[in-house]
């Protein structure tokens, strides 16, 4: 039984150290970390009951994940870059046609990017259809313009 769990423990800890290389986040590696801690604790003669091998497991897995993975993602960093993902820095400044009259204090419409959108005008202006304003802001889904 003894030998039995002993190669349960260090298979499961090869195999989940080798599964992270097709599922990335460097987290399976620190659980196989903990499987292969509780197989050198039954080697070296300090771990014997089930109990102890999965107190053994949990802790030291929680201590590697807590610890080594911060430790390993400051000194290789991901390859992933961000973008920028603020979409309404690329819009702003844009010019776009009115499509529907804003009347002061109420909402039109502007044409951008193919799609007609809400919009209200910057203060209490009164913009006719067929006007070049451009977009300064925005309020929710209500882009916000500015007569040109």
């Amino acid at each position: 039984m003894e030998n039995l769990a002993f190669s349960l423990w260090l298979g499961s800890g090869i195999f989940l150290m080798a599964i992270e290389f097709l599922v990335p986040g460097l987290v399976l590696v620190f659980v196989g970390l903990g499987s292969l801690t509780v197989v050198f604790g039954m080697h070296f003669g300090y771990i014997d009951g089930i109990l102890q091998q999965f107190i053994t497991f949990f802790i030291s897995s929680i201590i590697y994940l807590l610890t080594l993975r911060f430790l390993v993602l400051r000194f290789f960093t991901s390859v992933t870059r961000k973008e920028n993902i603020d979409e309404d820095e690329e819009v702003m400044g844009s010019i776009v046609e009115l499509v529907a009259d804003i009347n002061s204090g109420e909402f039109g419409r502007v044409e951008h990017s193919g799609s007609s959108w809400q919009a209200r005008a910057e203060g209490d202006q009164t913009i006719l259809k067929g006007e070049q304003v451009k977009i300064i802001g925005r309020d929710n889904i209500t882009w916000i313009v500015q007569k040109i």
